[in-house]
């Protein structure tokens, strides 16, 4: 019966351990929580910042792309209002001196 009440009382002192350790653990999971939130949130930011850095660089891009084009574009018009100009302003002047005229 004695040794029967020494292995209960040996059990005990080691189940008691074993829920000390579990317990402990379970305190500095929440810690633990705590610095991979930091850390995961980190790298999130760090890989956004990437992402947007590249995104910035090809929008510069297109934006850079678009300014060329426009340009060429207005200074072909502007060119070809000037032909125009050229060509029809002595018919334009005619035309408005009859207007007036009449």
């Amino acid at each position: 019966m004695e040794n029967l009440i020494r292995e209960l009382v040996e059990l005990d002192k080691l189940k008691r351990q074993e829920l000390k350790k579990l317990e402990d653990e379970k305190a500095k999971l929440g810690s633990f929580l705590r610095e991979e939130r930091k850390r995961i949130e980190a790298e999130y930011q760090v890989e956004a910042k990437k992402i947007y850095e590249a995104r910035k660089i090809e929008v510069d891009k297109i934006i850079a792309e678009a300014q060329i084009t426009a340009k060429a574009d207005f200074e072909k018009n502007i060119k070809d209002l000037e032909k125009d100009y050229k060509n029809n302003k002595d018919e334009w002047i005619k035309t408005l001196y009859q207007y007036c005229i009449e």
